[in-house]
């Protein structure tokens, strides 16, 4: 992912593109589901791409892939690790935590055309203007042990026990966040079966041509 104007559109990211935020998930589908959301095939741009007209010519000197379809050259960059995951977070999804959200935050809620500040908005993640300035106060926040809070624990919106964590980086962290300590890592392959599974799940095919 791209930050533009030094800001990224993660769900949990500084609105002020100051700190950034590493996301890891409990378990590979629940990596793979985040990751490959945005392939998964949508009428509307279906439709729109339908009325493009393309020549020969510029086809084949720029090709593209179709909606719904993933080149296999997808996982040459990537890696799967896995690891430990160490620290404090905040859960936005807690009754608790919510109840405290909804103090501080339900006026621009319903600013954001949101009915209430509730577990649905918070797990939908839409608009990102709010979780983000939520993100940013939990930022500031100090854990039980006095140092500050390491990020946000959530739910993916792609389903029931697909866990997530949001991880902050902080001044003087070096290039692997502190909290993260890997343990093992492998490439990618196209016949992972979580992989295979999370394609499925967001109607996925991989492109072949």
């Amino acid at each position: 992912m791209y930050a533009t104007d030094g800001r990224f559109t993660g769900r949990w990211d500084d609105p002020d593109g100051v700190w950034r935020t590493l996301y890891v998930g409990a378990s590979r589908l629940a990596c793979y589901l985040e990751v490959l959301a945005y392939a998964r095939p949508s009428a509307q741009v279906i439709a729109d791409l339908d009325e493009i007209v393309v020549d020969d010519e510029d086809a084949a000197a720029f090709p593209t892939v179709e909606p719904g379809r993933v080149p296999r050259s997808w996982c040459v960059p990537r890696l799967a690790a896995h690891g430990a995951l160490t620290g404090w977070f905040a859960v936005p999804g807690h009754p608790e935590t919510l109840a405290t959200l909804r103090v501080g935050f339900r006026s621009a809620a319903i600013r954001h055309g949101l009915d209430d500040l509730d577990g649905a908005a918070i797990r939908d993640g839409r608009p990102r203007a709010l979780t983000q300035a939520i993100s940013k106060w939990i930022n500031t926040l100090g854990g039980p042990d006095g140092y500050p809070i390491t990020g946000v624990e959530f739910d993916s919106r792609h389903g029931d026990g697909l866990r997530l964590w949001a991880v902050y980086e902080r001044p003087g962290d070096p290039v692997v966040s502190p909290h993260v300590t890997a343990l093992d890592q492998m490439p990618v392959a196209p016949d992972d079966s979580d992989l295979i599974r999370a394609m499925r799940l967001l109607g996925l095919e991989w492109d072949d041509t």
